[in-house]
Formats: C-alpha cells, structure tokens, sequence
C-alpha cells in the first residue's frame, strides 16, 4: 500500500517507517500536482488567483507547485502584454509542445483515430471502414495497425507519444482493458486490447466504453461544459449511454454502467421473445449504411425508434434528475426524421416537475469526440486524481 498515513512506530524498524512517510508524503505531492494539472487541463487558460479557489489551496503552495511545473515543461504561463498594469493575472495553460496521445475509436462499421497534444488540441485525424465479420485475429491485426499508423504520424512530426487511449464498443472490462463482447461485432470474445496494444508499441494503454469517451469531450468541450451531471444517450452502430453524477463518470459496481443498449423492450410476445433497445434502435437495425440517405427509412420503423429513444430518455431523467441529455449521432440530430419522434414522445412521459429543467441537448463535438476522449482517459491514468489510484 502506498499510502501509510498511520503507522505503529513500535512495531516497525526506525528505516522502515521513515520510508513509509517518506512515500506519503511523495504520493500526496504528486496528487496535488495532478490536480492541479487537471484544473489546468479542464478550465485554462486561467490565473493562478481562481485555481488556488478551485483547488482550495494555499497561494503559495500553489506558486511553489507552478513553478516546479514550468521547469519540467508540463505548463506554460502566457507572459505576453509584460507591459500590464494593475492585477491581471497570468494565465496558465497546459504545454502544447510537452508531449502527444493516440486514440482510436471504433464500432461495427468504422475505426477512427487521432492524434492530439498536451493540450488535448487534435494534430491528426483519420477515420476508415471496419467490417464486423472478420475473425478475431483479423479484427486484432487490423486494429494494431490502424493504432501504429497513429503513433508513427505522431513520431514523423516530432510529437513525443505518451500514451494510447482505445474507446471501445460494447461490454469492456476497463480495469483489465479486456474487449468482452459486442453483439454487433461477434469475433469481439474476451479480447486482451490493452495488454495487445502496449506489447506491439510499449506505450501505456487505456481501455474505455466509447460512448463513456464521447461524453469526455462533449463534458471538455461540447454541450456539457460546466455540468457535474449529465446523460449521453448515443444511436451509432449500437445504442449506448454515459451518465456522468456529481462531476464524476458512473462506474457502477463491477465497471458495466451505461449499457443501455441492452434494455428489454417490452411487447406483447413471450419474454422470451422481446428484443433490446440496440435491436430495435441502432444503425444496423435501421438498416443505416454511411451513404443512406436518412429520408428515406421506413416510417414505421423510425416511429418506432424515436419513441423508444425518447420514453427511454424521460425515463432516465425522472431517475436521475439530470441537468440535460445530450442526444450523440446523426439519427439524432435536428435534421433526422427520428428527431421529432423523440422530441414529442420525450414531452410527453417526462416528469413534469422538471420538464422545464431537463431539456434534451445535441451533441456539439465532431464524430472523432469518442477518440478524442479516449486520449484524455488516458491522460487521466498517466496523471491521476482518483485517490484510490495511489493504494497498491
């Protein structure tokens, strides 16, 4: 364990437990720092005045942990206009140039990659086709190669890779970065990504839910910005959900939140026989290929779908009491004909009391938001806030 707060003095060697404080003490610099690093990341460019009021720490704690940050390179301060007067404070921002991340996100019918900086700012971006009947070792081989394509334009610029973020679709065990199954990708079975990414590259990998990357960057820098509680509710090539409670993404208990993709749909049949939410509301149930012309889906079926995204989105704001629910993908943007189905079923069943409160919000980051994300989960991992990341 490295965190040794409390120690029996009598018990332990004097070199044993001036070491166990020693590592207390370390732990605890490198967590302010990383908070402080966050702050940074999340809100700059901003003064020193505010971060000290966001991280309630002290002014000169806080300078004294600035200043060892710029030596290293991790922040820099915008020193121009010298010239000022008054008490404008120095803004200070994450270092662009102290290093770079790889994120790739992929679903049943297509991989997308970026390279972005320190400063979360995209250098690089790619996207190409992905078929789902390719046997796991296929899917592995060309997944591994779409990653190296990524770290090698970010090697052939200069931009030193820190680290490589996979947003994954369907049920991922993020502790392990094991792929565990996606239903719309059936050579997906228990699929060890991460430990396969940093063998072929040797740099550390983060694995994530993608629609849980998406909601990062719409939370950095889409329609969440300043929310502590949101839902992402996503039609892609699946159906997915993020739910992000008290400024924090929702875990659950074994790692699994978020699935709402395989929400039970009620009918008249035998329970045997009712289908998923991802059955019935996805692309590939629709039918959707990357060329269709969205017009043209059959009436009934995109009734349908669009009253079971809206009951389902009512649901969940009655559940949780949200600040909004960002609506992600193009079936569900303005101009889809599900929009308007949605919209009318969601005013129907939602809760009254917060009818006013509760609006549905439309995604305002690119189709990339799940890779960017990805790089900052993985920014996340190489800079921890979380205090259970410092027991071990």
């Amino acid at each position: 364990m490295k965190l040794a707060l409390y120690v029996d003095q009598s018990t332990y060697p004097k070199d044993i437990i001036m070491e166990l404080i020693a590592e207390s003490v370390s732990w605890k610099m490198e967590f302010r720092r990383n908070l402080l690093l966050k702050n940074i990341f999340r809100n700059g460019p901003i003064g020193r005045l505010e971060l000290s009021r966001n991280l309630k720490m002290s002014k000169s704690r806080l300078c004294e942990v600035i200043l060892e940050m710029i030596d290293e390179g991790l922040i820099v301060e915008d020193l121009r206009g010298s010239e000022r007067r008054g008490r404008n404070p120095v803004p200070l921002s994450t270092n662009p140039d102290y290093g770079s991340f790889v994120g790739i996100d992929f679903e049943a019918q297509r991989m997308r990659l970026v390279v972005v900086n320190f400063s979360g700012e995209i250098l690089y971006k790619k996207q190409q086709p992905l078929h789902p009947e390719m046997d796991s070792g296929r899917l592995i081989k060309k997944l591994l190669r779409f990653i190296e394509s990524g770290v090698k334009t970010a090697e052939s610029s200069n931009a030193n890779v820190l680290g490589i973020g996979v947003a994954a679709p369907g049920i991922t065990h993020r502790s392990t970065g094991t792929l565990v199954h996606y239903d719309l990708i059936p050579s997906i079975k228990n699929i060890p990504i991460r430990n396969l990414v940093e063998n072929r590259t040797g740099l550390p990998c983060v694995v994530d839910n993608n629609i849980r990357c998406y909601a990062l960057t719409e939370w950095t820098h889409g329609a969440a910005q300043g929310m502590d509680n949101f839902i992402c509710l996503a039609v892609r090539s699946g159906f997915g959900s993020a739910i992000v409670l008290n400024g924090s993404l929702l875990d659950g208990s074994h790692g699994f939140s978020g699935e709402a993709g395989y929400v039970a749909v009620p009918s008249e049949k035998p329970a045997s026989k009712w289908k998923t939410l991802q059955e019935i509301v996805s692309e590939k149930a629709l039918q959707v290929a990357p060329d269709t012309n969205l017009a043209t889906l059959p009436k009934a079926k995109v009734q349908k779908a669009g009253e079971l995204v809206g009951a389902q989105a009512a649901s969940m704001a009655a559940l949780l009491d949200p600040e909004a629910i960002i609506l992600i993908g193009a079936l569900l943007e303005k101009d889809s004909p599900l929009w308007p189905v949605v919209y009318e079923t969601y005013d129907r069943f939602i809760l009254s009391d917060i009818a006013d409160i509760v609006p549905l919000v439309h995604s305002e980051v690119g189709s990339y938001a799940a890779a960017v994300g990805a790089t900052q989960r993985c920014f996340q991992e190489i800079y921890p806030t979380s205090i259970n990341s410092y027991h071990g």
